[in-house]
């Protein structure tokens, strides 16, 4: 059990940890996000899927409150809400837009994030999901 939780936290510690040291060293999803948007200076959205433990959704809902009121507090950002699925109640659906690319960078790098982070880990099962697209109709 605890083999399998610290695989899970892994990929999380991964994303949310930057040291002095690997300062240089890119934030996977903002890799994956820049991989697939045309024009890094345009707004996008993402999606991020999450699925947690069975019995932890309120705690994994509770962890994230302090992270949206920090995100939607961002210069960068456009939009940021957490969802949870109204037929799979352990299935949440966090909604980002951003201005750019440079401010998702920055929403990476935040301390909401990596707190936010540190605190999910241990309640999913399995790794995110996500899911990028292009602005259209603006």
């Amino acid at each position: 059990m605890l083999r399998r939780a610290m695989l899970l936290v892994l990929p999380l510690a991964l994303i949310a940890v930057r040291s002095d040291v690997r300062a240089q060293d890119e934030n996977p999803i903002v890799t994956l996000v820049k991989s697939k948007v045309k024009d890094k200076d345009k707004p996008f959205g993402m999606t991020v899927t999450f699925k947690v433990n069975a019995g932890s959704e309120k705690e994994f809902e509770t962890a994230f409150k302090t992270c949206v009121a920090g995100t939607r507090k961002e210069p960068g950002c456009l939009a940021y809400f957490l969802n949870q699925d109204a037929e799979d109640p352990t299935t949440f659906v966090v909604f980002e837009r951003f201005k750019k690319i440079s401010a998702l960078e920055d929403h990476a790098r935040s301390a909401h994030v990596g707190e936010l982070l540190a605190k999910i880990g241990p309640l999913l099962d399995g790794d995110p999901s996500v899911k990028v697209y292009a602005v259209s109709g603006e």
